[in-house]
């Protein structure tokens, strides 16, 4: 190694990049930047747009397609066990044509900055009560002067779950139906984040803000939850190192009630909105039809790539379900239906 490459591996940039599995020049550009330019993002946020970047100056039939090939040319060092690990997530569930290829890059790095022990401070193995594992516990230890939220904590159980991954969810399904039997009154909704994720939500409640871009029903704006378990914890799974989900208990009268758009009784409208989404394009009349309702339900959204017109496309996923929260006055009132909360640990 020459002095040069030995200097230039021992720079801060580098040694951020080798830690996130990244070619060790990714991040040279920002070295170049005025600090007055630089520091108007963290670290994290300069390499989702430097990811992004790169996929964008690949030709449209290489960049949707999530392949070693493609994440070694936005920038992952080839022989990084960070492409093994986003490519494992990818297919690990049932979205691997779900969410862009870019995006999967993004994921895996927004993960490492919370999760990665040589980058986060945040250390301890489950959010609350983590010498409790296995078993239902209330919740407890919060500071109310933390809590900014609508959730009665003290009727929430939480669970600590160390497992096999391949366990994971026979395990999680049976602590749940033993602590929250349905009925014909009550239907179980889940949603699969992560640790810090699903703290915070305990904590402040449901931030739509916080939510991902790009999204069937959503961009930026949006809460989704399944009537199925497993598609919470695959996508929790796919997602994070540190998987969690969050169970709601929701009334069915009073879901029935809300002012709800569902887009499995019109698949051009459920086109309409998740080409508009999807493609980040919301023109004013879909912005009207959508802002009138208080969540929209409907199946995932598949992206195939059209032979005849060599064009992406979307089409719904068969036998799926998705429902998106999209008011936020509806979002405080459903966020009191938090029945309980499954912290997963694999390791």
């Amino acid at each position: 190694m020459t002095k040069k490459d030995w200097d230039r591996f021992q720079s801060q940039t580098a040694r951020l990049s080798s830690l996130l599995g990244l070619k060790l020049d990714f991040l040279e550009p920002l070295e170049e930047m005025p600090p007055e330019q630089r520091d108007h993002r963290d670290d994290r946020e300069w390499i989702k747009i430097f990811l992004e970047e790169n996929s964008e100056k690949l030709d449209s039939t290489v960049r949707h397609s999530l392949t070693k090939d493609l994440l070694e040319r936005i920038g992952f060092d080839p022989f990084s066990s960070a492409i093994e690990i986003i490519m494992a997530r990818s297919q690990a569930g049932s979205r691997e044509n779900h969410v862009d290829a870019c995006e999967w890059a993004q994921m895996f790095i927004k993960d490492e900055f919370k999760y990665n022990p040589l980058l986060s401070t945040r250390m301890s193995k489950f959010p609350f009560q983590s010498s409790i594992t296995n078993k239902w516990v209330p919740l407890t230890n919060i500071p109310k002067e933390e809590v900014q939220s609508n959730i009665q904590l003290s009727s929430v159980n939480i669970m600590n779950l160390v497992t096999k991954e391949s366990d994971a969810y026979g395990l999680a399904s049976t602590a749940v139906s033993a602590l929250m039997p349905q009925d014909d009154r009550n239907i179980a909704l889940y949603h699969g984040t992560d640790h810090q994720s699903a703290r915070q939500i305990l904590i402040r409640g449901i931030y739509l803000n916080a939510g991902r871009q790009k999204r069937d029903f959503s961009c930026g704006k949006g809460f989704y939850l399944t009537t199925e378990m497993e598609d919470a914890l695959n996508w929790a799974k796919q997602t994070t190192e540190k998987p969690a989900i969050l169970i709601f208990a929701v009334d069915r009268t009073d879901l029935s009630k809300t002012r709800k758009l569902n887009l499995y009784e019109n698949e051009e409208k459920w086109r309409e909105i998740v080409s508009s989404f999807k493609t980040a394009t919301r023109t004013a009349v879909t912005r009207e039809s959508v802002n009138q309702y208080d969540l929209i339900e409907g199946p995932m959204a598949r992206m195939i790539r059209d032979e005849t017109c060599d064009e992406l496309v979307f089409q719904p996923k068969p036998l799926s379900y998705q429902i998106c929260l999209i008011s936020e006055v509806f979002a405080e009132e459903f966020e009191k239906t938090l029945h309980s909360v499954v912290f997963f640990d694999f390791s």
